[in-house]
């Protein structure tokens, strides 16, 4: 995968050949380091230099500020908490994986780690900085105006990108806008690779792996077979917010063993596999409906934006 640019990834290790054996792959993967040997080291360097860093990959067990204390003060930093953080660990117990992801870990390096596991790792979060960063510069105010003068609209998209051109329109006139954004991509993206495109969990891992998957999309977007599919969106605004209903035109997925739950923590050491974890902690009320090419979700909205219960009777009535 290809980066827009060069990112910075902070590395932390309290261990300094593990730490040098760490800057060296992250070097070969193509990326940037600042490196410290303490959380308290780096939690100065994140506070001063905010912009500074764009991934962060913290050992778990340090003494005193560890890697999950350090991924709390991250994520409790308005300036800070989309970062992608990464937990190296040698502990991949349940407990532990759900702690990481519950705190907002989406990633985990299992030590020892084979390279190119971390190089994918690496190729991911920073794919998560490219798309955030696409989504902040299609955010505008007429997008707000826009969904606010709407009462109910159904949407057509064939791509990740004008999947994200919806989504960052879409959320414009939510409460937190940039996390349903990114909810809503997650969830437009599920839809486009594994619905649309018939790409599995293992094939996505792949080409992941082998740094192909921009040219197995690009195949993909360009088949007869997949090339005319479309995503439809349908958006109904109600006392409860915006209902948000996305269908793909897929065969469907097995829904439920997909999702996380209490027994598969191990995709947590995976380059992918998380698009839907992260949906359900951005969004609210996300459900999978039927085969699984149909996901509902809704979107918070101020109140003066949802629709009030009298008019919502009203319009239930025409």
């Amino acid at each position: 995968m290809k980066t827009q640019r060069r990112y910075t990834v902070l590395a932390v290790d309290d261990d300094e050949i593990n730490l040098m054996i760490l800057v060296k792959n992250v070097q070969e993967a193509g990326y940037m380091v600042k490196s410290f040997t303490s959380g308290e080291a780096a939690w100065e360097h994140l506070i001063n230099y905010p912009s500074d860093i764009d991934i962060a990959l913290l050992d778990k067990m340090m003494p005193g500020t560890n890697g999950l204390d350090l991924l709390k003060l991250i994520k409790n930093d308005p300036a800070l908490k989309p970062m992608p953080v990464i937990l190296q660990t040698g502990d991949v117990g349940l407990h532990q994986m759900r702690e990481g992801l519950e705190n907002g870990a989406y990633y985990y390096l299992t030590k020892p780690f084979h390279p190119e596991i971390l190089t994918a790792i690496l190729h991911s979060a920073a794919n998560e900085c490219t798309m955030r960063q696409e989504l902040r510069e299609q955010m505008t105010a007429s997008n707000a105006r826009f969904i606010a003068l709407m009462q109910e609209g159904e949407f057509v998209f064939r791509t990740h990108s004008e999947g994200r051109l919806l989504a960052a329109t879409v959320s414009q006139a939510a409460t937190y806008p940039e996390f349903v954004a990114l909810g809503l991509t997650e969830l437009f993206a599920n839809a486009v690779e594994h619905g649309n495109y018939g790409i599995g969990y293992e094939r996505k891992r792949k080409c992941l792996l082998n740094n192909s998957w921009q040219k197995e999309l690009k195949t993909r977007a360009e088949s007869p077979e997949y090339c005319h599919r479309l995503v439809r969106v349908r958006a109904e605004k109600t006392a409860g917010g915006l209902n948000v209903a996305i269908i793909d035109e897929g065969k469907g997925f097995d829904w439920q063993k997909h999702m996380y739950d209490d027994n598969e923590p191990s995709k947590l050491n995976e380059p992918n596999g998380r698009g839907i974890a992260k949906a359900i902690i951005m969004l609210d009320n996300v459900r999978y409906i039927g085969k699984g090419n149909e996901v509902h979700c809704t979107i918070g909205l101020p109140a003066y934006l949802s629709l009030s219960g009298d008019a919502e009777k009203k319009a239930a009535h025409g």
